[in-house]
C-alpha cells in the first residue's frame, strides 16, 4: 500500500489479489460491505448498512467498537458517480458542500486489482495522518475479506 499527501486530502493506492469486480462489490453490496467496512478494531453490524450505489443514491453504515458497544459512529452521505466496475464517487457526509471521495479500480489482469482512493477536502497535515491510519486499517479489513 502507498499513501501520499497531496494537498490537504488522503490517497492512497493498494493492489489486491482479487478480480476486479469482487473488490467493486465489496464497496456496494451490503452484506459484503459490513463484512470489511471500519478500522480493524471495529465491527459494522448488516442491520446498520443502507446502501443505493446511483447517482444521488444515499449510503449509511454505523461502525462499532469490539471493546465497548456503546462507542459508535455513524457514517453516510450520497453517491455522486457510479461506473461499474471501475469507479465510485461519494461523500462521507450528507452536507451539501460535503467533499467528494473517490474509489477508481484498474483490472491489472492474473486476477489482481489496483484500488486508488482518494479523501479530498482535510484542514490539515495532522488531519490527513490520522485519516490515512484509519484508511490504511479499513483496507486490511477490505484485503482480509477479498481474500475468502
Amino acid at each position: 500500500m502507498t499513501a501520499s499527501t497531496k494537498g490537504a486530502q488522503v490517497t492512497l493506492t493498494v493492489t489486491f489479489d482479487a478480480p476486479v469486480e469482487k473488490v467493486f462489490q465489496a464497496w456496494v453490496d451490503e452484506d459484503d460491505f459490513a463484512q470489511w467496512y471500519g478500522p480493524e478494531t471495529f465491527h459494522t453490524p448488516r442491520e446498520s448498512v443502507a446502501l443505493d450505489p446511483r447517482p444521488g443514491g444515499s449510503w449509511k453504515a454505523t461502525i462499532v467498537s469490539d471493546d465497548d458497544e456503546s462507542v459508535q459512529v455513524p457514517f453516510g452521505g450520497e453517491y455522486k458517480a457510479v461506473d461499474r466496475p471501475t469507479h465510485l464517487a461519494f461523500t462521507q457526509s450528507d452536507e451539501a458542500d460535503a467533499p467528494v471521495c473517490t474509489v477508481d479500480l484498474v483490472d491489472l489482469g492474473d486476477g489482481r486489482t489496483e484500488l486508488t482512493f482518494v479523501q479530498p477536502g482535510l484542514s490539515t497535515e495532522d488531519e490527513v495522518a490520522e485519516l490515512t491510519q484509519g484508511w490504511t486499517s479499513f483496507f486490511n479489513r477490505l484485503t482480509a475479506f477479498l481474500a475468502k
